[in-house]
C-alpha cells in the first residue's frame, strides 16, 4: 500500500515537472484550423496553474496591400505546413517612436514590433487544448489608441484567459490614413478599419472553435478607440449576429470628435501634401494609391494634427450615430459601458496641451482645443457658457488647468457614455455602468499628485497585468490590494462574457443602470452609487441644447410698430445673455422728397422683422472709414452705405416680455459729421457688465446730414433732427425692450460728444433724456455752427455743378442727385465741412446766448477729454503725410482755420498762434505745439467751459482726462504720441471683452481689462444715478469750484485745474482781446 502510494506521488512529481519543462520548452501547441496549422506557445500567469495556448500572428484576411489599399478586407488564404504562431505581429502602419514613448512612461516591458501594411492578424489566447472541442466564452479585445496607433502585441490576454477561463482574442485593424483615408463617395468610403474588425469576428465565428471558444458567445470589448469600435459595432447592421455581449471602456460611438462628418477636405490637404491632382475624388485616391509606406509615415510625422476620423458611409455606418442610437436601430446586447474618474487627467493634455500646463493654465490656452475635442462649440457664446460651467470666472490658474482637464474628460468620454447607456437602456437592454476610480501605484507615481484614475488605467486591472508572465511585464510588483482589485475586475467581465451579467460569488452587487442611473464605483473597494456626472450631464444634454435652441431661433419682441427677431449675444467673461435687435427703422427712410427735411415717424411693418443684419450706413466714404479702421487692432464690420440709413441698434439684457424697467444708454457715434455708423460700435460688453439698455443710432451725415442754405429751404441740422427723432422713438418703444424711459443717458465721442452737448442745449431734446455724457467734443467749439451757411452752401453748389444763383436752385439741383452723385460731391470737402447752423428751432439762438442764459436741459453730466487729443489720428488726416517727421509754423498755423475759417478773423488766428508757438521753429517742437494747440481749440477748452457753465447752473457734473492708451494701438504709433482721440472707447464700450461681430485682433493686457470694467462701471453708476460713483471705485469728486477732475488709467487719480494756463488764456485773455480788436475795427469804420 505505502509503495504504491509512493509510486503515485513519484508519478505526480512526473507529470507536474513534465508539465513544467513543457512550458518552457520551445516547442509549443500545434492546432489544426480550416486554413492550416498553427504552432504557438505555452504561458502561464501568476498565481494560477492553469496553462493558456498563445497563437500569435494569425492571418484573419488578405494582407490588404497593392490594390487591396483603401478596399474592404479579403478572406485570408490557406497556407500549406505549419504556421509558427509564436511571434507577434507588425502593427499596422504608424509611427514606432511614438509607441515606444508611450510604452516608456507605463512601467511595463513589452515587445513593441515594427510596423507594416500587412497587418491584419490576431493574438488567440486559450485555456483549451487542441482538439479538447471546449466550448468556452469568447472575449474579443479591440485597441484603443485614437483609430492611428496601437496594436495587439502592447496587449496581453493570457492572463484573463487563465484566471476566468475564456477565450481571448486581440484583433488588428488598419489605423490612421490606411484604415480611415476618405474621400466621401464610392472612390474612398473610409471605415476600412472597422471593416477590418468586422472581418475579424467573422472569423471568430467560422474559426473560433479550433481553438475551444464558442462562436455563440462572444463579448466584444475595447478601451478608448476600442471603446468606440465596440459601440460602433452594437450599430453597424454588418456587425449584427457576431457577438452577443459588449463592452465599451472610456470611449463610445457617442463621441463626436472620433467621427468624420465632412472627409474630403483632409483627404484633398493628403492630397496636395503629397503632390497629387486634387482636381476629383478619384485623382485623389489613384494618387494616394501610389505612396509608399515610407511616405505616408513622412506625411503623417510632417503634418501630426491631420485627424482620420470614422465616417458615414452608408454601408458601415449607414446613418448617423444619434439617429441610429434615437431610433433604436442597433444590437440590444447586454452593455457594460463606463469611465475612469479622471478621463483627461495626465495622458490626453500631455499630447495636447502647452508646454508647462501641469503648473497652471490660461484661459488663452484652453480655448482653441474646445472646438477640436467638441465641435458643437462653435458659437463664442455658446463656448463662454460651457467654460463658465466648468471654469467659473476664477482667473487662478490650477483651477483653469483642473476645469480644462474635467471638460475635456466630459466631453470626449464621460457624457457620450452616459448618453449611450441612456439609450441602450431605453431599448430595453440590460446597462451595467462603472466608474473606475483606483490608478495602478506603480503610475501615479510618476505622475503630478492632481491626477486622478486617468485614460487607459482600468487596462491594467482589466487584463490582469498584476500577474503577467509572458511577453508583457510590470516593472514592479503592484500591492496585495491591487492585486485583489485585478481578480476582482476580470471576474466582473468574465462573469459577464459567460452570462450577460458581471455579478457573481464574492462581488458587491453591481446595479443594473435604470431611471436613476445607478452605476458601480471600482476601487479598492466597490461601492454601487446613482447618477454618475449628474450636474455637467445635465447642463451638456439638456441645459445647453435648449439654450443654443432658443439662441438659433433668436429672440422674438413684439413693439408697437411691429415685431423683430434678433439674436442672443454674450460678452468675454459674462454668463449675462444679451438680446440684440439690429437695424429697427426710427423713421422714415429720408429719401426722394424726404431728402434735406425733417425726419418723419416710421411706419408699422407686417409680419416678423429680421433684426440681425446691421443696417447700411449713411451715405459716406467708406473707403475711408476702412483705412481708418485697418489701424485699430480689430475685426469690425463694415456694411455698404445708403440713403436709407436711419436705424438703430439695441443690446438688451432684458428677455422679451420680461417688463424689467433699466436704464437706457443711448450712444451717438462720432466721425465728424460726415463718417461712422451704429455698426463699427457695440454695445454688447457695457449691456452685459452694467445691466443697463445700449441703443446706437444712426443718423444722416455731412452734406444729407448738415447742408444749410441758412433759410426756409434748406435750414440744415437734420442730422441732429434725426438724433431727437431717435430719442422721440426710444421714449415710445424702449419699454418693449426691458428699458426704463425714463432713465435715459445719451453719450457720444467727438462729433457724438457734440451732438450730446447740443442736444443738452436744444428745446427739441428737452425731456427726452435725464443724463448726458459728452467725450471729447462739445457745443463750445468756436468752430462749430457755421457763421455763414448759405456762402458754403454756394460755394458747395459751384464745385458740384449746380446754379448757386439762389438758395431754391441749390437745394432743387441737389434734390435731383443720385446716390452716387452725392458721394461724388462730398469727396470734395473736408470733415466737418458741413456742420450745424441756427435754424430757429433746433438750436435757435447762438450757443454762447443759450449756455449763459442757462437756456438748456440742467441734467447730471460728465464730460472730459483723453490727455492728447490730437495725438496722431487727427494729425493724419487734417495734415496728411510727413508730419510725423516735423512740421513747419504755416503748416500749424493752417490748422487754426478750421476753428477760424473766416479769412477775416485771419488776427485771431495770429493770437492764438503766437500764444502757443512763440518765435519756435524747430519742426519736432512745431508739431508737438501743433497738436496740443489743435487739442486745446477742439477739445480741451471747450470742454471745460462746458464743465464751467454746466456746473454753474446748478447741475452735478463730473470731468475726467483719459491717461491710458490701449496697448494694442500704442505700439503701432509714433512714441510721442499719448492717450488719443478715441483711444477712451475701447474701455467704455468694453473692447476688451467683445467677441460678436466687433473682435480685437492683439489682446488687452490684464490691467486693460480691469480698466475696461473700471470705466464700464464708472458709465453705468450714472447712468443709474446720476454719479459715476459706486462700491469698489476710485471717488469722482464733482466738478466745482477748484475745477475738480479724475484721470483715468491704470489707477486713477484726482485732479484740479486741468489745462489752467491755456485755459486763462483762451477763456480770458484770448476773448478780451478779439473784444477790443473788434471795438477798434468798428471804431475805424465809423
Amino acid at each position: 500500500m505505502r509503495g504504491s502510494v509512493v509510486l503515485s506521488l513519484c508519478v505526480l512529481v512526473l507529470v507536474q515537472l513534465s508539465l513544467q519543462n513543457t512550458v518552457k520548452a520551445e516547442d509549443g501547441p500545434v492546432l489544426q484550423t480550416k486554413f492550416g496549422a498553427l504552432k504557438g506557445e505555452y504561458v502561464k500567469a501568476k498565481g494560477k496553474d492553469t496553462v493558456v495556448h498563445s497563437y500569435l500572428g494569425v492571418p484573419f484576411v488578405k494582407p490588404p496591400v497593392g490594390p487591396l489599399r483603401f478596399s474592404p478586407p479579403q478572406p485570408a488564404e490557406k497556407w500549406a505546413g505549419v504556421r509558427d504562431a509564436t511571434k507577434q505581429p507588425f502593427m499596422c502602419l504608424q509611427e514606432k517612436q511614438i509607441v515606444e514613448d508611450l510604452v516608456a512612461n507605463i512601467s511595463m516591458n513589452i515587445e513593441v514590433p515594427d510596423s507594416s501594411e500587412d497587418c491584419l492578424y490576431l493574438n488567440v489566447y486559450t485555456p483549451s487544448k487542441p482538439g479538447a472541442n471546449d466550448k468556452l466564452p469568447v472575449m474579443v479585445w479591440i485597441h484603443g489608441g485614437g483609430l492611428s496607433m496601437a496594436a495587439a502585441s502592447l496587449f496581453d490576454g493570457h492572463v484573463l484567459a487563465a484566471y476566468q477561463d475564456v477565450v481571448v482574442v486581440l484583433i488588428q485593424y488598419r489605423l490612421g490614413l490606411l484604415g480611415f483615408f476618405s474621400t466621401g463617395d464610392e472612390h474612398a468610403p473610409g471605415n476600412y478599419g472597422l471593416l477590418d474588425q468586422v472581418a475579424a469576428l467573422q472569423w471568430v465565428q467560422e474559426n473560433i472553435h479550433s481553438f475551444g471558444g464558442d462562436p455563440g458567445s462572444v463579448t466584444i470589448f475595447g478601451e478608448s478607440a476600442g471603446g468606440v469600435s465596440v459601440s460602433l459595432h452594437i450599430l453597424s447592421p454588418l456587425s449584427a449576429n457576431l457577438f452577443h455581449h459588449a463592452i465599451a471602456e472610456s470611449g463610445t460611438a457617442a463621441v463626436d470628435a472620433i467621427m468624420s462628418p465632412n472627409p474630403l477636405p483632409t483627404a484633398q490637404f493628403v492630397g496636395n501634401a503629397s503632390g497629387c491632382d486634387i482636381s476629383s475624388t478619384k485623382k485623389v485616391v489613384d494618387c494616394v494609391m501610389q505612396l509608399t509606406e515610407d511616405d505616408i509615415l513622412t506625411l503623417l510625422k510632417e503634418h501630426p494634427m491631420v485627424h482620420f476620423g470614422v465616417t458615414m458611409d452608408g454601408w458601415f455606418l449607414p446613418k448617423p450615430v444619434e439617429e441610429l442610437l434615437q431610433s433604436q436601430q442597433f444590437n440590444k446586447v447586454p452593455l457594460i459601458t463606463g469611465i475612469t474618474n479622471d478621463e483627461s487627467g495626465y495622458m490626453l493634455p500631455s499630447f495636447f496641451s502647452p508646454q508647462g500646463w501641469i503648473d497652471g493654465m490660461d484661459m488663452e490656452q484652453i480655448l482653441p482645443f474646445l472646438t477640436i475635442f467638441n465641435p458643437t462649440l462653435q458659437d463664442q457664446s455658446i463656448v463662454e457658457l460651457v467654460l463658465n460651467e466648468y471654469l467659473g470666472t476664477s482667473p487662478d490658474r490650477t483651477k483653469i488647468r483642473d476645469g480644462f482637464r474635467e471638460m475635456l474628460g466630459d466631453f470626449m468620454f464621460n457624457i457620450p457614455a452616459r448618453k449611450v447607456a441612456n439609450y441602450h437602456r431605453d431599448a430595453g437592454a440590460p446597462v451595467y455602468m462603472y466608474e473606475f476610480q483606483h490608478p495602478p501605484s506603480l503610475l501615479q507615481k510618476k505622475r503630478p499628485s492632481f491626477v486622478g484614475c486617468d485614460h487607459g488605467d482600468e487596462v491594467i486591472f482589466v487584463l490582469g497585468f498584476c500577474f503577467a508572465d509572458g511577453r508583457i511585464k510590470l516593472e514592479e510588483e503592484l500591492s496585495e490590494e491591487e492585486n485583489e482589485l485585478c481578480r476582482t475586475v476580470m471576474a466582473y467581465w468574465g462573469n459577464f462574457a459567460r452570462t450577460g451579467s458581471p455579478n457573481g460569488l464574492g462581488l458587491t452587487e453591481w446595479p443594473k443602470f435604470g431611471a436613476e442611473a445607478e452605476y458601480l464605483s471600482i476601487g479598492l473597494e466597490q461601492k454601487p452609487s446613482k447618477d454618475l456626472k449628474g450636474k455637467h450631464f445635465t447642463f451638456m444634454t439638456q441645459t445647453l441644447p435648449q439654450i443654443i435652441k432658443e439662441r438659433k431661433e433668436g429672440p422674438l419682441v413684439h413693439t408697437k410698430l411691429g415685431s423683430l427677431r434678433g439674436a442672443f449675444m454674450t460678452a468675454k467673461g459674462k454668463e449675462t445673455v444679451i438680446s440684440s435687435y439690429f437695424g429697427v427703422p426710427f423713421a422714415k427712410p429720408p429719401v426722394g422728397l424726404l431728402r434735406l427735411a425733417p425726419p418723419q415717424p416710421a411706419e408699422a411693418w407686417q409680419g416678423v422683422r429680421d433684426a440681425t443684419k446691421q443696417p447700411l450706413m449713411c451715405l459716406q466714404a467708406r473707403d475711408l472709414l476702412l483705412d481708418l479702421l485697418a489701424n485699430v487692432s480689430m475685426n469690425v464690420e463694415v456694411p455698404e452705405v445708403s440713403e436709407d440709413c436711419l436705424y438703430l441698434n439695441i443690446y438688451t439684457p432684458s428677455k422679451p416680455g420680461d417688463n424689467s424697467k433699466l436704464p437706457v444708454m443711448v450712444w451717438i457715434h462720432g466721425g465728424g459729421f460726415s463718417a461712422a455708423s451704429a455698426s463699427i460700435f457695440d454695445g454688447l460688453v457695457l449691456a452685459a457688465y452694467q445691466d443697463v439698455v445700449v441703443v446706437l443710432i444712426q443718423y444722416r451725415l455731412g452734406l444729407l446730414g448738415f447742408f444749410s442754405t441758412g433759410d426756409e429751404h434748406a435750414p440744415g441740422n437734420y442730422g441732429l433732427l434725426d438724433q431727437v427723432a431717435a430719442l422721440q422713438w426710444v421714449q415710445e418703444n424702449i419699454h418693449s425692450f426691458g428699458g426704463d424711459p425714463g432713465s435715459v443717458t445719451i453719450f457720444g465721442e467727438s462729433a457724438g460728444g457734440i451732438s450730446v452737448s447740443t442736444l443738452i442745449l436744444s428745446p427739441l431734446a428737452s425731456g427726452l433724456f435725464h443724463r448726458a455724457i459728452a467725450e471729447s467734443g462739445t457745443a463750445l467749439w468756436d468752430g462749430l455752427v457755421m457763421g455763414n451757411p448759405l456762402l458754403r452752401a454756394q460755394n458747395a453748389a459751384k464745385i458740384c455743378n449746380c446754379d448757386s444763383s439762389s438758395s431754391s436752385k441749390i437745394v432743387d439741383c441737389i434734390m435731383r442727385w443720385s446716390e452716387e452723385e452725392v458721394l461724388e460731391c462730398s469727396k470734395q470737402f473736408a470733415m466737418m465741412h458741413f456742420s450745424l447752423a441756427l435754424d430757429s428751432y433746433f438750436l435757435p439762438k447762438p450757443v454762447e446766448d443759450i449756455v449763459q442764459n442757462q437756456e438748456f436741459s440742467k441734467v447730471p453730466l460728465i464730460t472730459g477729454i483723453t490727455d492728447d487729443e490730437f495725438g496722431f489720428l487727427l494729425p493724419a488726416y487734417f495734415v496728411g503725410k510727413g508730419w510725423i517727421d516735423g512740421m513747419n509754423k504755416e503748416q500749424a498755423i493752417k490748422g487754426l482755420t478750421l476753428t477760424y475759417p473766416d479769412p477775416r478773423d485771419r488776427w485771431i488766428v495770429d493770437l492764438v498762434a503766437n500764444e502757443y508757438l512763440g518765435d519756435t521753429r524747430d519742426p519736432i517742437q512745431v508739431r508737438d505745439i501743433y497738436r496740443e494747440m489743435m487739442g486745446d481749440v477742439m477739445f480741451n477748452i471747450p470742454a471745460l467751459q462746458l464743465a464751467k457753465y454746466h456746473s454753474a447752473s446748478g447741475a452735478p457734473v463730473y470731468l475726467y482726462e483719459f491717461q491710458h492708451p490701449p496697448s494694442m494701438i500704442q505700439k503701432n504709433r509714433p512714441s510721442f504720441v499719448g492717450v488719443d482721440h478715441t483711444d477712451e472707447l475701447f474701455f467704455i464700450q468694453g473692447t476688451c471683452f467683445a467677441k460678436a461681430h466687433l473682435k480685437i485682433t492683439a489682446p488687452f493686457t490684464k490691467e486693460e481689462e480691469e480698466l475696461c470694467r473700471t470705466v464700464m462701471g464708472y458709465w453705468g453708476n450714472f447712468a443709474r444715478t446720476g454719479s459715476p460713483n459706486g462700491p469698489g471705485l476710485t471717488h469722482w469728486p464733482e466738478y466745482e469750484d477748484e475745477a475738480e477732475y479724475l484721470g483715468i488709467g491704470l489707477e486713477q487719480k484726482t485732479g484740479k485745474n486741468l489745462k489752467r494756463k491755456h485755459h486763462a488764456f483762451m477763456t480770458k485773455t484770448l476773448p478780451d482781446r478779439i473784444r477790443q480788436g473788434r471795438e477798434k475795427t468798428e471804431h475805424l469804420e465809423l
